[in-house]
């Protein structure tokens, strides 16, 4: 972080942890406690924060009472002056910049939604956002700390606390209806308060893992379906000044971003504590402030020609684009790029450059080697420095690949009597910007023996925002406590074919002394369940595939698990949260293919409670249904 005016301690509150610091970089004071808010420019030449403030005096938890304030200043990191209340009674808002000029507000209170012609005001409330769930949740809860962006349509995406999203065309205030649930790598450690922005062909999200103190990254080609990249954004460590100096924050949470005029991220805002919430009572000298950090912007970079990139793809040309302030002709180190799938890229793989010539203000490099493009992969990832020493990076797409291609998604099924037995019945939609093609969807039945394919159907092209019924008669074997679900042949998004395995299944071993509990009427994968309350039991799931992912309960008082793949210690995670079954408790990093094993030992942190196991899922390109005519009509 640049320092404004000098690092400070005299008259600050805060640990000795947070001291000296920066004052003048976001916002605070000694009379309030602050919490989140995302820069924006304004027509003004200025920057602006909405960010809610309540006295310093009630300690973290009188942000029941919260208010939101307006922010200004001649520069993104600050110093920011406080000029007055905006909205009287509101907490964790989000600025989003309309199309007309015009700023939408909306807040965690009742999801309320308001509008200006300029930051300072003033707001008028025009709606209450509101969500449908149409299946993927048990009710239509809309969720809280909502984070919002336009798609390239004019119609608005969505992202709740707990990572679900949905879809408006009319605008903030909706309606909306959900397209994807469970977006998140894992809900375990408490992960909430996203931020999505989109940039060039992408969108991107942040999320916050409260009780790990860590963070996460996903991004969508067409922010229906999300994939993660490994790495932290941030955790709560250090943040370090230009000087060397450091700051070690308690809390690091609600993340917001400064975006330029392509979209692209340049400076991350985050509320920051310098002690648990729980230690702040107010009257002492401890309190909250929005911190505002700079980031490394994506560079613009494309692959030069229109010809599918393939596994027999020798050689790539890659077109890094000059810009203001950055001049690729003499600043890159050749040496140090890399490109490819970010499966490789992330750790140092993928393509080395062999060649480069300038065109222009900018610079065609020639890549050869290793790019390591799977199904998921939409775009290429550039990895590098420059002669300096400075990061570079940027995102590619693909040959064949489109931001406005069609975003398909089958409603959750249900099965229903007819006459001459049991049908599955099930909705097509697109949610892209361009036709779908035609497709088949494919059910997959799970009787014990891990998912299989039964039936099939063929879906016509459906047009972006259409919607075409699926109606399959199911197999007469169909059995009572049978699960279905429908999956789309060879067409998903992500190129990413999951298959669901039960805990009663011959690749899950149990060791030590775990108790099946048969719960047939309750939210349980097959109606069953694994619960352990002894130190030291374990679990593994042997599957063949790139990745794994475990389910079970999360609840209140509920205990931790330790996590091995292929023997080697991953880290460990907590389940205790309020209440919810079937929950993703964890997901593997992206593996080689092959055979692996995922280990889970009941582990003690805070909490001794007990833990469960409802099911295993693996991702393997052998799961992708190829819908072979021998499955039925």
């Amino acid at each position: 972080m640049p320092i404004i005016d000098g690092l400070e301690d005299t008259g600050l509150w805060g640990a000795p942890s947070v001291l000296p610091r920066d004052k003048d970089n976001g916002v605070e004071d000694n009379q309030w406690c602050y919490w989140g808010g995302n820069p924006v420019l304004g027509a003004d030449g200025k920057y602006h924060i909405a960010v809610c403030r309540w006295p310093e005096s009630t300690g973290h938890h009188g942000w029941f009472e919260s208010e939101v304030a307006h922010c200004v200043s001649d520069n993104p990191i600050g110093p920011y002056r406080v000029t007055q209340t905006i909205v009287k009674k509101g907490h964790n808002p989000e600025v989003l910049r309309l199309p007309n000029g015009r700023f939408a507000l909306h807040v965690l209170n009742g999801n309320n939604v308001y509008e200006a012609d300029k930051m300072q005001g003033p707001w008028s409330r025009v709606g209450t956002i509101r969500i449908s769930s149409r299946g993927f949740r048990p009710t239509d809860r809309v969720g809280s700390n909502l984070t919002t962006e336009f798609r390239p349509d004019g119609s608005v995406i969505v992202m709740k606390k707990d990572g679900d999203v949905a879809i408006s065309r009319s605008g903030v205030v909706g309606p909306y209806q959900m397209v994807s649930a469970n977006n998140y790598a894992r809900a375990t450690g408490y992960p909430e308060d996203p931020v999505v922005w989109r940039s060039r062909h992408q969108y991107h999200a942040i999320y916050n893992h409260a009780q790990d103190r860590k963070s996460a990254y996903m991004r969508s080609l067409d922010g229906v379906h999300w994939r993660h990249e490994t790495g932290l954004p941030y955790d709560a460590s250090t943040t370090f000044y230009e000087n060397g100096v450091s700051n070690q924050w308690y809390k690091i949470e609600r993340p917001k971003v400064l975006q330029d005029a392509l979209g692209r991220a340049t400076h991350l805002s985050l509320a920051v504590m310098d002690v648990s919430k729980g230690a702040d009572k107010g009257n002492d000298n401890h309190s909250s402030k929005n911190l505002i950090l700079p980031l490394v912007t994506e560079k613009l970079v494309s692959l030069v020609g229109g010809s599918p990139v393939t596994a027999a793809t020798k050689t790539i040309t890659l077109r890094i684009q000059g810009e203001a302030g950055f001049d690729p002709r003499a600043e890159m180190d050749l040496e140090s790029l890399r490109l490819g799938s970010d499966s490789l890229v992330n750790y140092g793989g993928g393509c080395q450059a062999i060649g480069a010539e300038p065109d222009g203000r900018d610079l065609l490099v020639t890549f050869e080697g290793r790019h390591g493009a799977r199904g998921r992969d939409y775009d290429f990832k550039l990895l590098g420095e420059t002669k300096t020493g400075d990061l570079v990076f940027g995102y590619a797409l693909l040959p064949g690949k489109s931001a406005t291609a069609a975003a398909l998604i089958t409603l959750p099924a249900r099965v229903e009597a007819g006459d001459g037995g049991a049908v599955l019945q099930s909705t097509l939609e697109n949610w892209g910007l361009e036709p779908s093609g035609e497709t088949t969807a494919v059910v997959l039945r799970d009787s014990g023996e891990g998912e299989e394919p039964v039936a099939r159907t063929s879906c016509p092209s459906i047009e972006p925002y259409g919607s075409a019924p699926i109606s399959i008669p199911l197999p007469a074997s169909t059995g009572a406590g049978d699960e279905y679900r429908v999956v789309l042949a060879r067409s998903s998004s992500l190129g990413e074919y999951w298959r669901r395995v039960d805990d009663t299944h011959a690749s899950v071993e149990f060791d030590g002394e775990w108790a099946r509990h048969d719960k047939p009427n309750a939210d349980y994968y097959r109606g069953n369940e694994r619960v352990s309350s002894t130190l030291g039991d374990e679990v593994t799931f042997s599957f063949e595939g790139v990745r794994a992912r475990v389910y079970g309960l999360i609840g209140r008082g509920m205990g931790s698990y330790a996590v091995y793949v292929d023997g080697q210690y991953a880290e460990t995670f907590r389940c205790n949260w309020a209440p919810v079954s079937r929950a993703r408790l964890y997901q593997t990093e992206l593996l080689s293919d092959g055979p692996h094993t995922l280990r889970l030992v009941k582990t003690k942190t805070d909490l001794n409670g007990e833990v469960s196991i409802d099911f295993f899922s693996y991702e393997s390109e052998a799961n992708a249904p190829a819908a072979p005519r021998s499955l039925g009509p």
